[in-house]
């Protein structure tokens, strides 16, 4: 294993994703992508306001320069404050010690159930499209629900209307186009695609193997975007989003019976609409009614054993807000958040696989002999009103919310698969009100106070519906979220924030203790945890070329099992979080910059020792206490460099970026021999450079 390890660093070493670009047409704005928008009579964008001071928001320009994003903007994700480091090839959002799965993740309004793709390699949606990306890791306003977590949401910009342009990118890592044209007077359209060819890279350069050991995926994503503007103030959207990601991985082995493959297939397709109309006075309509499908597909073989989840489902929704002056200096804002999902499973193999946070395994471990098959379908609605006051007294904005969700939650089977009885459903009607509130105090022109808190539900995931595998009875997951800092405005481009946190969770599904537990209650809502912390910022903005931010964050997330159990420290938890952003334009074409990231390692279970089972002629690992071990810290310096040429009304863009500048080996994992009685750390991808070109004509 260790000369596998170092075959696929070696190889990995001299990667170099470079980029070979192809005539397009016109951009004239050196900031964006696209030169400005039609003009103003028909921008009915009014801007949100922020109920919330821990979120961040970055526009999609800048964040194109932040070192490390290989130039996607929603990468700079990974930079900010409130945000964890995720495992290495992982595409998870942890935000504020919540789990993975706890996180929403919005385009225009419309949810879609992932950010990035397999590998966090790229993001989903071409940031070509976007005005902006926005973070909020808790305790946010009326108007979104659904998430014991945070949020993630991007804002796509609005078509040029001055001529036909296109961005084409082809590189190694991947080809991407766009093209915009305007239809008219009235209408503006604009197609996206992008595939990866990260796969052939690493074939190119004998990298075959590092496939082992990093999840390398196939990936592809679409997108299009109509614009009509039916008035001075009324435009009228229309849009569609699509990506999929295939991965296929094997580990051979002399025994058969220790062969381990992974064919993987997930995707998914957004259909919306969205009207908007706003006024002079700030009021402001915006109704979005949406459709989609997702599928997901993992099939995991360990030997003569397999492992196989499916689901497939159909979803839609209906978001509709009215916010106007009700009376000088108050807001109020109405709305309707409609979901709904109807989705089809298939699961067969062992109860543990895959894992749920707070399963002992160590990595590459097999199934047990539980193995088990259901087949079976769930629906969910959520109808959710809400109400949200900003009303602004003098220094002190104010901003209460009520939100009401009620969940109808449906299951096809109530008990097990029994020869030919009749399936009995599952149904539950299930309504939770959640109060919210935010404040805001100035002191003064440079110093602000502000708190947020609120009560937040989420309903339960499809999979854990099973009769066999988890619980049709479950109902959804509460928590709350509280939040107090203090920012301070050192100069008009710097300031410097802190922020204290605190969730708590409640009914949380978990894996029933007892050794027989009941039928059809495999999972049950015992579950209760808590994440808490203190976050820091100082961050530049634009100031003679120069931006960035130091971003820190101390804290700490726990769970408890059940009654009575002892607390354990999350699957996710990072006590230290630091990230340092800088970047630099130099005179008019130059801009360097440098990205350096530290974080705690992830919590791992120790094994203590082993028995031998001779009935599948393996060892079975005994464990030590859960999560006492952690991960060796993570450390990382990137550095990134940017040339601007201009060909007449062209624009060339060329970048150099160095991830892992120090060539330092960081942990990923931890790897057991076949009788657990040697431990070794598998390392993630040493100092590997990517170049990049960005033509504009």
């Amino acid at each position: 294993m260790n000369r596998r390890c170092s075959r696929a660093a070696r190889a990995a070493r001299g990667l170099l994703i470079s980029a070979v670009l192809a005539r397009h047409s016109t951009a004239q704005e050196a900031a964006a992508s696209f030169p400005p928008p039609v003009p103003a009579e028909v921008e009915v964008r009014g801007v949100r306001p922020s109920r919330n001071d821990s979120e961040f928001k970055i526009s999609s320009a800048q964040a194109r320069q932040a070192p490390g994003t290989q130039g996607d903007p929603v990468k700079v994700i990974e930079n900010l404050p409130g945000v964890s480091r995720a495992p290495f090839g992982s595409d998870q959002l942890l935000l504020w010690g919540a789990a993975p799965e706890d996180t929403r993740v919005y385009v225009d309004g419309v949810e879609i159930p992932r950010l990035f793709h397999g590998s966090g390699i790229r993001s989903t949606v071409n940031g070509d499209l976007l005005r902006s990306v926005t973070v909020t890791p808790g305790a946010y306003g009326a108007d979104f629900g659904r998430a014991v977590g945070g949020l993630v949401r991007l804002e796509t910009r609005d078509l040029p209307g001055d001529g036909a342009h296109a961005v084409l990118d082809l590189s190694t890592l991947d080809a991407s186009a766009l093209l915009s044209a305007p239809l008219g007077e009235r209408t503006r359209v604009a197609l996206a695609g992008r595939y990866g060819l990260l796969q052939h890279t690493l074939s190119a350069v004998g990298a075959r193997d590092v496939g082992e050991f990093f999840a390398v995926p196939r990936y592809g994503d679409y997108q299009g975007k109509a614009q009509l503007a039916l008035g001075e103030r009324e435009l009228l959207e229309a849009a569609f989003l699509g990506a999929s990601d295939v991965l296929s991985r094997s580990a051979a082995n002399r025994d058969p019976e220790r062969v381990t493959a992974l064919d993987a297939n997930n995707r998914f397709e957004r259909v919306y609409l969205r009207y908007l109309r706003s006024a002079p006075d700030g009021s402001r309509v915006e109704v979005v009614p949406w459709f989609g499908h997702d599928l997901d597909r993992s099939d995991a073989h360990f030997g003569s054993k397999r492992a196989l989840l499916e689901q497939s489902a159909l979803r839609w929704g209906l978001r509709a807000e009215q916010r106007s002056l009700v009376v000088p200096g108050a807001t109020l804002s109405l709305g309707l958040d409609f979901a709904g999902s109807s989705t089809h499973l298939t699961r067969e193999g062992s109860l543990t696989i895959p894992a749920r946070e707070g399963d002992v395994s160590v990595f590459g471990q097999p199934p047990g002999n539980d193995g088990n098959a259901d087949q079976w379908s769930t629906t969910q609605l959520d109808v959710a009103p809400y109400a949200t006051l900003d009303w602004q007294l003098g220094p002190l904005t104010l901003s209460p919310g009520l939100r009401c969700d009620g969940y109808l939650l449906g299951a096809s089977r109530k008990t097990p698969r029994v020869r030919l009885t009749p399936a009995i459903g599952q149904s539950a009607l299930e309504v939770r009100f959640e109060p919210r509130l935010a404040a805001r105090l100035r002191l003064g022109t440079r110093v602000t106070l502000f708190g947020a808190a609120g009560l937040y539900s989420q309903p339960p995931a499809a999979a854990d519906s099973s009769a066999v595998f988890g619980s049709p009875t479950l109902g959804p997951e509460s928590a709350l979220h509280a939040s107090l800092g203090e920012s301070v405005s050192v100069t008009k481009t710097l300031s410097a924030s802190v922020i204290g946190y605190y969730r708590s969770l409640s009914e949380r599904a978990v894996r029933d203790p007892s050794p027989t537990p009941k039928l059809a209650n495999t999972l049950v809502m015992d579950g209760t945890g808590r994440s808490y912390g203190v976050q820091f910022l100082l961050r530049q903005r634009p100031w003679h070329g120069f931006f960035g931010w130091i971003a820190y964050t101390i804290s700490r997330s726990e769970q408890r099992d059940g009654p009575g159990a002892v607390v354990r420290v999350f699957d996710y938890d990072e006590p230290h979080v630091l990230t340092v952003v800088a970047s630099q334009l130099l005179g008019d074409d130059w801009t360097v910059g440098l990205r350096f990231r530290y974080a705690s390692g992830a919590p791992r279970t120790p094994v203590e020792g082993a028995l031998y089972d001779e009935t599948d002629n393996r060892f079975q690992p005994i464990f030590g206490a859960q999560n006492s071990l952690r991960l060796p810290p993570f450390w990382q310096l990137d550095a990134r460099i940017d040339r601007r040429f201009r060909l007449g009304r062209a624009r060339l863009s060329v970048s150099f970026e160095v991830l892992n500048v120090t060539d330092h080996a960081n942990a990923k994992e931890l790897a057991y021999s076949f009788d657990y009685a040697q431990r070794a750390p598998i390392t993630g991808l040493p100092l590997v450079a990517v170049l990049g070109a960005r033509l504009e004509l």
